[in-house]
Parts: structure tokens; sequence; C-alpha cells
């Protein structure tokens, strides 16, 4: 019976890389080039390129989009050009710093690098011999294939006995296996997929070590780095063995590879003799040095030093207190090696720490912690003013709920809580930070504490000047209120006192189209007084009194009131084509008037003397997918040009004196979209222009 065997790849869970270290050579490359005048963030692209170290860290804090795998460099590039200078120099400084915590040695620090860019060089250029469509992918599968072993060294404690234990790398990682259920192929293949590589660049990592027989029919990004890993080896042991397997996965003649081979190493020993790293021919081919901490570093900045650059550069960051937020962000990842923190405040009239609002956690505003609890680490690094850890209990809750439940809601088992204080508001920072990870010595605090601090100051400053705002935005609303009301009073009087008269006089004539008339001046007060009253009243909003017009009864008021004093005094024929049985629209008359109203003012200034406006109403029309009236305004005077046309309903238009001027135009469309419907405008110089309004039908 065919039995089916089916075998997992263990992929390890998320690991901490706070200490990971990056070469100081290549650091200082960078703080050189980023120090002087305006950096070419090409340059500073170029030097980070040479570090697996400075290339994780930066991809980590900003994965790569798909649409970027197809090119390293300009990736690395746009990041450099999106990040602020002087956090770049902060970065590049805190690995130039000695770090006491460290376990990996100078000696094998220089191996890992200079073996790591050997076998990029080389894997980029397999790639292009045999027409790999994606020689970056290959470049990065090298220079991140062997980055886990970095972490191994500052994360085990008996990794460094494994190590001198262990002569080539394949006996290294069974041992690894059998010591640690996985090996430093699997936790590069892990970190780089986190920088948003290519799953094929993971996989290319994860199988860099695997016998070549068994990679034959594996995707051409794994044989490549397999490939590149093997010429490695024979750079330093000559065996024929390293030589055919390279064969083997590319496909290519050996005398290419070998040529290959000289080339590669005196690329990537020019670039190591420019950086200042001295250099032997076995560090190309063991990504560990034998002979661990004989190898001296350069001199050691001192500490102090460090840390005034680092205040500095604390103090002039953050500028933009709109952005401070993603800057701290940002820089969090980059200079202290911790994901973004939530912030818990304390009001100067509160005894209470509450969370800040954050979309990423929208209940996190609703926690208050009580400044004086005594089981909550949140609390005591407040009361204190002192950092505190936070390690998630066997048994949830633990002490304290809400510790535990932020914990969770940050994905990590552990918190460190940072304190601050300006003279706006305090509170803690509280970052995401895994139990076993090491917090630092005093440096790593001072930067976390200058760090915060600057942050902190520029968020509660901008939060200032926003309750600033919106105090003087709500004085100065009560204040219009106060003025709109007075001024409704004031007009109220007058427009009293005309609507009696006209009565009076409606009483004392004959005419019926005269009385007609008197009527329809007599509404447009009323209309007018409501226009008031609603500009003076806040506290009913929406409109009231129908939502529905009748248009043609309403075109045929307003021909009757202006007609003559608008069109008709002015030598203009007003032509009106209508149906008493239009159907109603979907708007308040009010609104109708006030929109036909301005458009028929701005139309009496357009038209010369002796010109014309057709004004047409018709039912039956589709718009948006909808049944509506159409009111169309014709005239015959100069039109506008397109770029008129094209700011017409722009707001601010002002413009009486030309074709479709006057301040009314936004208004009109506002009105209009405001009820569900469309406006539109055609105009040419020399032909007139159009308005066409769509309305929903009325229910």
């Amino acid at each position: 019976m065919q039995t089916t065997r089916i075998s997992k790849l263990r992929r390890p869970a998320a690991v901490p890389t706070l200490r990971l270290p990056g070469l100081r050579e290549t650091a200082t490359a960078l703080l050189r080039v980023l120090s002087v005048g305006t950096p070419a963030p090409r340059d500073a692209a170029s030097i980070i390129l040479l570090d697996p170290v400075l290339v994780f860290e930066l991809l980590q804090t900003s994965p790569l989009a798909k649409s970027e795998a197809a090119s390293l460099l300009e990736a690395i590039t746009q990041r450099v050009e999106n990040t602020e200078a002087g956090l770049l120099q902060a970065w590049a400084l805190r690995h130039i710093v000695q770090q006491p915590q460290r376990r990996t040695s100078v000696g094998s620090h220089r191996h890992h690098c200079l073996h790591s860019q050997f076998v990029a060089e080389l894997a980029a250029h397999i790639a292009r011999e045999t027409g790999y469509p994606a020689p970056d992918e290959a470049y990065a599968a090298g220079l991140l294939h062997d980055i886990g072993l970095l972490w191994l060294t500052e994360y085990s404690d008996d990794y460094l006995q494994v190590l001198a234990d262990t002569s080539d790398e394949r006996a290294l990682s069974a041992s690894e296996w059998e010591r640690y259920g996985q090996d430093h192929a699997e936790i590069s293949s892990s970190l780089a997929a986190r920088c948003g590589l290519p799953t094929g660049v993971a996989d290319a990592i994860a199988l860099h070590q695997a016998d070549a027989a068994s990679l034959v029919s594996a995707h051409p990004l794994v044989r490549i780095a397999a490939a590149a890993e093997e010429l490695a080896s024979y750079r330093g042991n000559q065996a024929p063995l390293s030589l055919e397997a390279a064969c083997r996965l590319t496909q290519l003649d050996g005398a290419i590879l070998v040529s290959l081979l000289a080339d590669t190493t005196r690329t990537v020993q020019d670039r190591a003799n420019a950086l200042g790293i001295p250099v032997e021919t076995t560090m190309f081919c063991r990504p560990w040095s034998p002979t661990g901490n004989d190898n001296k570093g350069p001199e050691v900045i001192d500490s102090g030093i460090a840390r005034a650059a680092l205040g500095a550069f604390t103090r002039s960051s953050f500028s933009k207190g709109c952005s401070a937020w993603t800057d701290f962000s940002l820089a969090a990842r980059l200079l202290i090696c911790l994901d973004a923190p939530v912030l818990f405040v304390k009001a100067v009239d509160s005894d209470e720490l509450t969370g800040a609002a954050n979309p990423a956690h929208p209940g996190l505003s609703q926690i208050r912690i009580a400044a004086d609890d005594q089981n909550s680490v949140i609390a005591e690094a407040y009361r204190d003013a002192v950092e505190t850890r936070f390690q998630a209990a066997p048994r949830p809750p633990g002490r304290s709920a809400a510790d535990w439940q932020l914990a969770r809601w940050l994905e990590s088992d552990g918190l460190l809580c940072v304190p601050w204080s300006n003279g706006f508001e305090s509170g803690v920072a509280v970052f995401p930070c895994p139990s076993t990870e090491d917090a630092g010595e005093e440096i790593e605090h001072t930067l976390r504490q200058l760090l915060t601090n600057a942050a902190t100051l520029r968020i509660s400053e901008r939060n200032a000047e926003e309750r600033l705002r919106h105090e003087i935005e709500e004085n100065v609303g009560r204040r219009y209120v106060d003025h709109a009301r007075r001024i409704a009073h004031e007009a109220s009087n007058p427009l009293t006192v005309i609507k009696t008269y006209l009565g009076i006089i409606d009483e004392k004539v004959e005419d019926a189209t005269l009385k007609e008339q008197l009527n329809l001046l007599s509404d447009e007060l009323d209309r007018v007084g409501a226009l008031i009253r609603k500009t003076s009243d806040f506290t009913g909003i929406l409109p009231t009194g129908p939502a529905h017009s009748g248009v043609a009864e309403i075109l045929h008021d307003l021909r009757a009131l202006y007609g003559e004093a608008l069109f008709a005094r002015r030598g203009i024929h007003f032509e009106l084509r209508t149906s008493p049985n239009l159907p109603a629209a979907a708007i308040p008359p009010d609104a109708l008037k006030q929109v036909l109203l301005n458009l028929f003012k701005n139309a009496a200034e357009a038209i010369p003397e002796g010109g014309k406006l057709t004004v047409s109403a018709v039912a039956g029309i589709n718009a948006n997918g909808s049944p509506c009236l159409e009111v169309r305004v014709v005239d015959n005077g100069p039109g506008m040009s397109p770029e008129r046309v094209q700011n017409l309903f722009a707001g601010g238009a002002r413009n009486s004196t030309k074709p479709g001027g006057g301040v009314g135009l936004p208004v009109v469309r506002d009105l209009v979209t405001n009820n569900g419907g469309t406006i539109l405008c055609r105009s040419q110089l020399g032909s007139g222009t159009v308005f066409q309004i769509f309305m929903p039908l009325a229910a």
C-alpha cells in the first residue's frame, strides 16, 4: 500500500532583534556620507547595502511592497530619501557606539559581513549569467542568508561554544537542529520575511545549505543562492566537490564560475580596503571567525559624546508637530529597535492615566489606570519616574488586567514602560518588548528617555495647539452666533414695516396684475426673513418646510416677480418653456428659488441688450441611475473661456462683470448637490452659456 510522507518546514516564532550589531566600519562610512553637506540618498543607500544588519533594520522598519522587490537599491534609496537626515545619523551612530552586552567579537562580525557581501555578489553575478530576471533578489538572499547566525550569537548563551566546536557550516547546521530545533538559516529566512522580501528569497535563504542533489528541481533562485554558497566554500577549500555542485546547480561551465569567483573576490576585497577593514581570504569563506575575540576594533566613541550627539538629534527632530507621531514610530524602530509605543497621558486635573487615541487600538482611549494603582507597572513607572517592565503571568490576567490586556493588544508577552513629562502634560510610553529581551545598558536607557521626551514634547505641543485652536473656533463661533442674532433682530424690524405697508397698498389698489405682483413680493419678503432667521438659528440645522418643489409654479412666480426688473428693463427677452404637469422635484422651494435667482441674476449681468434667456423644465430624464427633472437655463451672451468654466463653481469665485460670474455660483452648486442633484455648465466664447440642473423627483 502506497503511503504519502508529509514533511513540514518549521518556522521559528517571532524573535527579538534589539542587539543585532551593524558593522562599525559601514556605520562609520554611512555617518561620514550623511554628515557632509547635503548627502546623496543613493550614496548612503549604496553603503547600507553592504551591511546585512543595516539593510534588515531599515527594511523591517518599512517593509518592501511587492512593486519594490525588483530593485533593492532603489527601495533603500527611497527609504533614505523619506527619512530625516538627523535620524539616519543617529542610527549610524548607534551602531558605532560600543554596546557592552553584545557577544559578537569584532573579528567574527567582520567575517560575517564580508562573507555575506561575498555570497551576495556571487549570487547576483550568477543570476545575470544564468538569465534570472531579478538579480536584486539574488543579492538580497546572499546578503541576509546568515543573519540568523548573528542572532544566535547574541541570544543563545552557549552558541559561541557551538561555533568554536564546529569546522564547517553544514556541520554547524546539524548541531543547531539538534540543540535548538532550528538552524540559523531558518532564523535568517524568518527575519528576511519580516522585511517584505518575496517568498522565493526567504526560501532560498532557508535552503542555501541544503545538499545540491536535493535542489535540482527547486526554484532557480534557490539554486542560485546554494551555488553562491558552494562557490564561497570553494574559495576556501578548493574542493572539487564544491565547484562540481555549483556547476550542477547553475548549469554553467566551471571555468566561467572560477573566473566569476576571481572577479568577485577582487571587488569585495577592494570595497573592504576602502572601508578600512583588514582583509584575510578566509573571511570570504566562513561567516564566523575561528579565532574568537583576537581582532581589535576601531577606537570606540566615548559614550558621553554619543549621548550628546543623540541628545542634539532628539532636540532637533520632530520639528513638524503634525508628523511627530510618525517620526516617533520610525525613530523607535531604528534607534532603540522597539516597535512604536502607545501613550498613556495624565491630565493636570486628573488622577488617572488615560490611553491616548490610537487608530490601531480603538479601545485604548477607554483604558484608565489610577496613578496610585499598586498593581500596574504602567502606574509604577509614572509614580517613580523610572522604567518598568511587565511580563505576562502564566495564568491571565496576573496582578493587573490593564497591563495584561495591553500586552495582548501589542502582541507581546512583555512591556517596557518609559515615563515622560513636559510643560503641557505627563504620562508613560509603553513599548512592546518580549519578556526575554535585554533592555540594554545605560546608553540604551538614556537614548530611550531622550527619544521619548523629545517625541512626546512635540506631540503634547501639537495637542495643545489643537486645544487652543478648538477654543478659538468655539469663541469665534459664539461671537458669530451673537452677531448673527443681533443682525437678524435688527433686520426683522424694517422687513415687518415693509410687509405692513405692502398690505396697506394691496388694500388700496384694484389692478389684479399689480395685486398679484404685490403678493409675490410679500412672499419674497417672507422668504428673505426666513433666510435671516435660519442664519441666526443654530439650534436646528436641518431645513424646515416641504422637501419638494413644484418647479413650474416657482418658475412662473420668479418670471412674474423678476422678469421686468432683471430682463425687460435691460432689453433682454425672457422665454419660459414648461408644462403645468411636471412632477415635484426633491428640493425645498426656498433652496430652488435661491438656485434659480442666482442663475437669473448672473445671466442678466452677462447678456447684452437685445439678447435672450430661455428657461425650460422637462421630466423623464435619467441621471446617475435615477429619474430626474431637468431645468435648463440658456443664454446667447458672449460665453466663457474653458479656464473660466473649469473654475466656475470654485469657492471664492467672484466675477460679476463676465459671463456666468457672481459670488452665488458656489452656493448654487452646494444647494443642488446637497439635495442629491447635479449641475453642469457648457459654454463657448461667442456662443452663449448653458446651465443644466438635474434634480431627483420627489418620492
